[in-house]
């Protein structure tokens, strides 16, 4: 045994495995390997599969796995807690705290407990070099730096920033193909007196055996008009970033080392716009992997710059899991910044449980246990539903609550087979916000959906 994890052994009951661990062997693991494949055979090794363990929760939907764990010689009870989540990239992330009730140090059991689950879920779900990242290298940092990308792609083609050599694209997708979705939400956000200036762009991107499916929207909302401008779809051959954002025709995109987006604009004859990505000021993540930044930017117009906030918000998932809820950026002037996110997509009418993710005065704070209710509706006839038009938040807690209207809704009925169809919206909302007592005047976007 090495002189550090002796000392280790006796100085600590515990073992946490982090990305970047100074011993490789509790870096935890980063799979390309179905989310559910993963979770059912760590399941099966903590209800049994390995001596020792019992299974005490295991819930999916929050990627949480806790068990205990029973010394062999002195029959100790430790604690183990597995989490479970996809990573930006939408890889199966997996991370382990093994701990000790009793004791001051562990002697290395910890850390060897958190080897041997390891070495049995590679051995379960077949991994090996060829499906196990390695956490400490960004799937972004494995393709070139890209400085900048001023035109869309052709009809038939891909040119990601940084792309893959042509004809290697497949390699992985072939050897363990499930379809996965991205998508990327880009919002400009600004008041301007009683009204609100919104520009969201929306890219999504879902793999398929043929390739990716790719999607571009963009809206400009304001004197309670919606103008979508830009609205494309297309396929590109197979790729291993199928996530990174592509320029399509008059939709450009500029982004700068290590492909941070940096400014995205349209421009088709006279018309022109553009939002810059300035400073960023927070940057949050959610239960599974999703990433929230904000960041301060500006909107250039016909008639001039516009100055706010972005908000650069990334999701993914599998084609096992259900697709992400509703969420909202939601501001009051400079001072308060507040994204919301539903955790209980496609829970049925009414509202859903939501976390958010708050920034006042250059303060983050983080709520868990809210729940976003529908105040107020209408019928949406062409849907055979009814929307929600106005929305009362609130925590468990007490310290956050809220109203919100809706003063410029755009909807859309999607198509189906049953009476009801399927609903997207967007909704520039006005209210209230009262946090710990103190009440701010907010305004803001809701995307909402309705399956």
């Amino acid at each position: 045994m090495s002189p550090s994890r002796l000392w280790s052994g006796l100085t600590k009951n515990r073992a946490i495995t982090h990305p970047k661990h100074d011993d490789p062997t509790l870096r935890g693991r980063t799979y390309a390997i179905p989310f559910s494949t993963v979770w059912k055979a760590a399941v099966s090794l903590a209800s049994g599969g390995l001596r020792g363990w019992t299974l005490v929760e295991a819930d999916e939907d929050r990627g949480i796995l806790k068990a205990e764990s029973k010394t062999l010689l002195f029959r100790f009870v430790d604690d183990v807690d597995l989490r479970f989540s996809l990573d930006e990239n939408g890889q199966t992330r997996v991370d382990m705290i093994s701990a000790s009730r009793k004791g001051s140090g562990d002697l290395g059991k910890n850390a060897s407990r958190v080897r041997k689950f390891f070495r049995a879920l590679d051995k379960r779900i077949g991994a090996g070099p060829h499906n196990t990242l390695d956490p400490t290298i960004s799937l972004f940092r494995r393709i070139s730096p890209v400085i900048l990308i001023l035109f869309g792609c052709s009809q038939g083609g891909e040119a990601p920033a940084g792309g893959t050599p042509p004809g290697q694209e497949d390699v992985a997708i072939q050897r363990n193909f499930q379809a996965r979705s991205y998508e990327r939400h880009i919002v400009f956000l600004t008041g301007q007196g009683d009204s609100t200036l919104v520009v969201p762009w929306t890219f999504t991107a879902t793999t398929q055996p043929e390739g990716v499916d790719r999607t571009i929207r963009a809206w400009l909302a304001r004197s309670d008009t919606w103008d979508g401008f830009v609205s494309e779809e297309w396929r590109t051959p197979p790729s291993q970033v199928p996530w990174q954002i592509l320029p399509r025709e008059r939709a450009r995109i500029i982004v700068g080392p290590g492909n941070a987006l940096e400014r995205i604009y349209f421009e088709e004859g006279a018309r022109k716009l553009e939002v810059t990505l300035g400073e960023l000021l927070v940057e949050w993540s959610g239960q599974r992997a999703q990433t929230f930044r904000i960041h301060r930017g500006a909107t250039l117009l016909a008639s001039g710059q516009v100055d706010g906030f972005v908000l650069d918000m990334a999701r993914a998932w599998t084609g096992a899991d259900p697709a992400p809820g509703d969420w909202a950026f939601i501001l009051s002037g400079d001072s308060l910044q507040v994204v919301l996110e539903d955790l209980s997509p496609g829970g049925g009418p009414g509202g859903g449980a939501f976390s958010a993710w708050i920034q006042e005065d250059a303060i983050d704070r983080q709520w868990e246990g809210l729940r976003l209710s529908w105040a107020e509706t209408r019928a949406f006839e062409p849907a055979r539903r009814d929307v929600p038009m106005a929305w009362e938040l609130l925590s468990d807690d007490g310290q956050l609550s809220g109203f919100f209207t809706a003063v410029n809704p755009y909807l859309e009925e999607g198509e189906g087979e049953g009476p009801m169809l399927p609903v997207s919206a967007l909704y520039q909302v006005s209210g209230t916000l009262v946090l710990d007592g103190r009440e701010f005047p907010v305004q803001g976007l809701i995307r909402h959906h309705q399956r």
